[in-house]
């Protein structure tokens, strides 16, 4: 399989026809003609996970966050983006990435994360098909519970809802804090995301219950979404393990 179909196969899956119109998916980095061997899977592509894919013997790294979100003017390697690129032709590594259109795709990162939560899908929360809108027979208790054991966030924020029984969720992975109020409007009493602002807790407090487990956490899950679909098709996929949260807990300190 070569890099251009390699490109053509997710988009049978995500139809890049769905990202977002400021997004950049699909090629950053390579050649499309290049033939794919081991395919390193990463949320976000560093010189850490660009070294995993020289010792794992990949040769191509599939990202959900871009590379190149806008045009380059110049490739300046004292950058961090222009070392990654600089790095990547050197040891001959092909970069893609595909983000808001499996953010906006049936089947997408966001009905993957509600399955990972127990939760059934009804549909997309939005008219572009960000986000979802499932059935649980369940608590607070119980969803913040679950957040808590299948996406292992970092830190855990909420705002209180009406209700503590819960038969509706919205689901949006990554930064979905402006999406509170189609949740509200789809009947959900919980709605599962990151990147909550203040005035968006405000806007939500006392209506619907708002589980921000951050945007690392609840994209995390890309990756074995990834790893599920490029298997499937007979590819040799490695799951990155460097991939971390830029943003990490302060756990206090000093002489006390």
């Amino acid at each position: 399989m070569k890099v251009h179909q390699l490109i053509q196969l997710v988009d049978s899956h995500f139809p890049l026809s769905n990202a977002l119109e400021w997004d950049n998916c699909g090629l950053q980095v390579g050649d499309p003609n290049a033939e794919v061997g081991k395919v390193l899977v990463c949320l976000d592509i560093g010189m850490e996970t660009l070294e995993e894919a020289k010792e794992e013997g990949c040769n191509t790294v599939v990202s959900h966050h871009p590379l190149i979100f806008r045009g380059l003017k110049s490739i300046d390697t004292s950058t961090s983006t222009g070392s990654i690129i600089k790095e990547a032709i050197k040891n001959g590594i092909n970069i893609l990435s595909f983000h808001t259109n499996v953010d906006a795709s049936e089947g997408g990162l966001a009905w993957f994360v509600a399955n990972l939560l127990g939760l059934e899908v009804e549909g997309p929360l939005t008219e572009e098909g960000v986000g979802v809108i499932a059935r649980a027979r369940t608590t607070v208790e119980e969803l913040l519970h679950r957040v808590q054991e299948r996406l292992n966030p970092s830190t855990l924020r909420i705002t209180k809802g009406a209700t503590d029984k819960v038969d509706r969720v919205a689901v949006c992975p990554g930064s979905g804090g402006d999406l509170i109020k189609a949740a509200i409007s789809k009947g959900a009493q919980c709605y599962i995301t990151g990147d909550v602002k203040y005035h968006h807790a405000r806007e939500a407090e006392g209506l619907i219950w708002v589980i921000d487990a951050g945007h690392h956490a609840t994209e995390l899950p890309f990756i074995g979404l990834m790893k599920q679909t490029l298997e499937a098709e007979g590819l040799e996929v490695v799951p990155s393990s460097k991939d971390r949260d830029p943003l990490i807990p302060f756990k206090g300190g000093g002489d006390g």
